[in-house]
């Protein structure tokens, strides 16, 4: 497969297209061994060698990052009035073109990915997506163990938010608690995005999320080595992962 130079250089970490566009006139970039300067020019990452300034690059086509997002930053690649995900990257990621894959609430924490890969994006995000995500939350208050088995068995039947939607099939099941502030502690896993919904449908079972974060989005698990704004390239294996999805 073709892709474009400064679309390679950009996952690469060089910078932006517009930076790498900069790099390209003003630095000794080769493409088997030849002197590229134009931003349009097309390699094949799998059979082609760039080098820069000598020295050989590997050719990546897209970036995937694996963030654990903390409360209190929203999931944006730009906001007037609050700091988005995009501003706790490192370089060289933070002079990428990237972008979130979904959002996560202001006040929720955990796995966001971040990437340049449209296409992944795309079908990840698809209203047909089969792909699943978990979430750890706390509730205010308990519930019984025959709240609890309807609270499951509505959620495995498909939980009504009203009259105008009635959410797939998801699984909702207890787990041990986190914060030992708390003994109410609970998984959700659904294969939907809508806004607040596990918030939402919590709420329509007669409780309240006061704590929610996300753990896995299409099997990929958030790294518990992973602190509170800190973030990782995805493995290989969490690549093809989200990509068999």
């Amino acid at each position: 497969m073709l892709v474009r130079i400064d679309k390679i250089l950009a996952a690469n970490g060089l910078g932006s297209r517009k930076d790498v566009r900069r790099l390209l006139r003003k630095e000794d970039f080769r493409i088997n061994g030849t002197r590229v300067t134009d931003a349009g020019t097309l390699l094949d990452p799998e059979n082609d060698t760039l080098s820069h300034n000598g020295e050989k690059l590997y050719l990546r086509t897209c970036c995937y990052l694996m963030l654990n997002k903390p409360a209190g930053v929203v999931t944006s690649t730009s906001d007037p009035l609050h700091r988005t995900v995009m501003e706790l990257l490192p370089p060289p990621f933070s002079a990428m073109s990237l972008f979130p894959i979904g959002r996560l609430d202001l006040d929720t924490e955990g796995l966001l990915i971040i990437t340049d890969d449209g296409e992944l994006t795309h079908r990840l995000t698809a209203p047909k997506s089969a792909c699943i995500k978990s979430y750890y939350l706390e509730t205010a208050v308990p519930f019984t163990e025959a709240e609890f088995y309807v609270a499951k068995t509505a959620c495995a039947q498909g939980l009504s938010l009203g009259k105008t939607f009635t959410c797939l099939p998801a699984i909702f099941e207890r787990t041990e608690a986190q914060n030992i502030k708390t003994k109410w502690a609970f998984l959700m896993h659904i294969c939907e995005g809508k806004y607040h919904q596990v918030k939402k449908m919590i709420k329509v079972l007669g409780n309240e999320v006061i704590y929610l974060k996300r753990i896995s989005m299409g099997g990929v698990m958030l790294d518990p080595q992973l602190s509170a704004g800190s973030c990782r390239e995805l493995t290989s294996d969490e690549v093809t992962a989200l990509k068999k999805i």
